[in-house]
């Protein structure tokens, strides 16, 4: 089989609407040839750009097309570029309920540079952080720190930690605990100060 033919009958099985990386498609081509490919396939419209590197096999549906998830295309892009990206703090703490604002914009942090990616009618924001403060990406551990890390020290108390605990696993809340000596100070401050006062309870 040609190498077009390879990456057609690849995409071909892809699940519709699922993002894909060009780079797993190395097996068939070479990087140059793949580009040319891919681009072609974008004109034939039989596949869509979503991103740098990042394709996607739209599911039509009655009235225009399924594109995937913010977060499906940011992992994607991870797979594709090597850099880590995670939920921005403020989706983690509306995700945990600590508040009920919606953010605004898809914005997701990464240890890579700062960038917009657009797609279809939608806007991704990728905004660098220091790969210090980014503890445990992709676990709950790490949702509970990113969110009270953007929360702030303001707006952080002991029971604030409380109502985490009442909303996560024991599991994930021993995680969490064990994490503290990664927590930027004021935090793991906060953190010691509710194990004394459950203790004392």
């Amino acid at each position: 089989m040609t190498a077009i033919a390879n990456i057609r009958e690849y995409i071909a099985n892809q699940p519709e609407g699922q993002p894909f990386a060009s780079t797993e498609l190395r097996q068939f081509a070479s990087t140059d040839n793949i580009r040319q490919i891919l681009n072609r396939l974008v004109k034939s419209n039989e596949i869509k750009k979503v991103a740098r590197g990042v394709f996607v096999k739209p599911k039509s549906l009655t009235i225009g097309e399924k594109m995937p998830l913010a977060s499906e295309i940011a992992e994607a892009v991870a797979q594709t570029t090597g850099e880590t990206i995670m939920v921005h703090g403020a989706e983690a703490a509306r995700q945990l309920q600590l508040t009920t604002q919606v953010p605004t914009g898809l914005v997701f942090y990464t240890d890579g540079n700062s960038r917009t990616l657009k797609m279809a009618n939608r806007t991704v924001r990728l905004k660098h952080i220091n790969p210090s403060r980014m503890i445990e990406p992709g676990t709950v551990a790490g949702l509970v720190i990113t969110a009270l890390i953007y929360l702030g020290k303001e707006n952080v108390e002991p029971s604030t930690i409380d109502s985490i605990k009442k909303r996560i696993s024991e599991e994930d809340f021993k995680k969490t605990i064990n994490l503290i000596n990664r927590m930027p100070a004021w935090l793991s401050d906060i953190f010691f100060r509710y194990q004394k006062e459950t203790q004392n309870g």
